[in-house]
């Protein structure tokens, strides 16, 4: 609209940016960014902390790995020759400790999804580098 200033998204830091989270993904370990400053958590990390506009380097920390299904699609087309075999979800995941991920979920098939869903991280390899998933946590 006229007279309005457009807003920019802020930058997103490069690949680089996230080697601590694929080192903890290679030693079974899912961690996210902390800010130093006001130590809000957050993934994937930014330039700027979101809750108090700390330019400083996040550290990182191990999470529990515990959330629950946020929001969740189930893909009948195969995208990537290489990608999963259709049917398969794309899951929004809640940890416990506050941010979200986007990862899938792993179990007896893909309409198992729920939102809500309480679900704990796996680790495997695909393409020879850690992945995190999540399964159907035990009740």
């Amino acid at each position: 609209m006229p007279g309005q200033k457009a807003r920019v998204a802020p930058p997103t830091p490069g690949r680089e940016a996230l080697a601590p989270f694929h080192e903890g993904l290679e030693r079974g370990e899912l961690r996210v960014a902390r800010c130093t400053a006001c130590g809000r958590l957050r993934f994937p990390p930014r330039v700027v902390c979101g809750g108090c506009a700390s330019p400083e380097p996040p550290d990182w920390v191990a999470v529990s790995g515990r959330g629950r299904v946020w929001s969740y699609a189930i893909f009948h087309k195969q995208y990537l020759a290489e990608g999963p075999q259709v049917p398969y979800n794309v899951a929004v995941v809640a940890l416990d400790e506050g941010p979200r991920l986007i990862s899938t979920v792993v179990s007896g098939t893909s309409g198992d999804v729920e939102v809500d869903m309480p679900v704990q991280a796996v680790f495997e390899q695909s393409n020879g580098r850690a992945v995190v998933k999540f399964r159907p946590a035990d009740a």
